[in-house]
Order: C-alpha cells, then structure tokens, then sequence
C-alpha cells in the first residue's frame, strides 16, 4: 500500500472515492448513506471536499493500491477552526474497501496519528454509529464522552445510536512506544480506572 497526503483531487481520485463509498454503502450504512450515491450524484460532493482541501479546511490520508494505483482507503481529519479549539482534529470518513479489511488499518491508524500530531493537534475525535466499529476504535485507545440516541437512521425509520469518542494523541502514541502496539486491552483500561 502507498499512503499519500493529497493537496488536491484529480478527477480519477473523486471518481475512485466515491467507489470505494459505494462499495462499503453496499454492505453497510455506516457512511450515512442509505445505497450507493453514485458518480452522478457523488461528483459533485467530492467537488466540494476537494475544494475545502485546496483550502487547507481539511486533511485527506488516501491509500492506494501499489499494483494499479487505485485508492483502496481514505481518512478526513478536519481542524478544529476556532482559535481555542485548535489543538482538536477530527477524524471523518474514515472508509476501507471490504476486500482490503484488515490489510492496512493500523497502519492507517499510524499515518493519521502522526499527521494530527504533526498539525499541532492533541485531540482526536471521531463519530461512530452502535452499528460501526465502537469496538474497534476503543481497542485504539478512544474514549466516549457522549452519546446521541437519534444519530442516524436505518431507512429513515428505525434510530441508531451515535457514539462521541476522542483519544489523546501523546497517550496513545505513549502506549506505542510502552508496548509496541496500537491495540488497547479492554482489561486494562478497566483496572487503571479502577485504580
């Protein structure tokens, strides 16, 4: 895999985005889409993500396949704007091709991290819904600070519940460096808030 921090989209980055959303959109909803957007539809979304990229709004990590140079992953992390918040940064669409699951996300994980750290930042926030990775992002060392029982819903009926998290970015950069992991043991973030 490749991971780049893009300036700017091409118009075969928009296209390949947008199919990579509607390949995770086809087995999950976690996207915030009910079925895949399609190019029609989704080009001029990435029209604007790519204009608020120009403008340095946000950040895109994209992944890419060494062999045919297609983005088989992205994650956003957009800055807090307002001058007493900016040492926040948060995370968005963070999306990874079903047949890539499991290949590069720590290492994903890895390129984020540094990249916020980098910026200046020293909070990481991130929305995930009950139905998405809550799990997965605990094990990297997130915390919940809230919850939203009407986040998003199935259909447009059934609601599902949206998760707030946030991770310190020199805590777990600390336990990198203490373990050699990017993994957090669920026994061991209860016993030191036992202790």
């Amino acid at each position: 895999m490749r991971y780049e921090w893009p300036r700017e989209l091409s118009e075969k980055d928009m296209r390949e985005m947008i199919e990579l959303m509607d390949a995770v959109a086809v087995k999950e909803q976690t996207l915030g889409f009910y079925e895949p957007v399609g190019q029609e539809k989704g080009l001029p979304l990435m029209r604007a993500f790519d204009a608020d990229l120009r403008k340095g709004a946000i950040d895109v990590l994209a992944v890419r396949d060494e062999e045919d140079d297609r983005i088989v992953g992205m994650v956003t992390l957009a800055r807090a704007p307002l001058p007493a918040r900016r040492h926040i940064v948060d995370m968005r669409r963070c999306v990874i091709a079903p047949d890539r699951r499991g290949q590069f996300l720590l290492e994903g994980w890895s390129e984020a991290l540094h990249k916020a750290r980098d910026m200046g930042c020293e909070v990481i926030t991130l929305e995930v819904r009950s139905d998405g990775p809550v799990g997965l992002w605990e094990r990297l060392g997130f915390r919940e600070y809230g919850r939203l029982p009407d986040y998003a819903r199935l259909d447009g009926r059934e609601a599902v519940t949206g998760h707030y998290l946030y991770a310190r970015i020199a805590d777990v950069l600390a336990h990198f460096e203490a373990t050699g992991t990017w993994l957090h043991e669920p026994q061991q973030e209860s016993a030191a808030l036992a202790g």
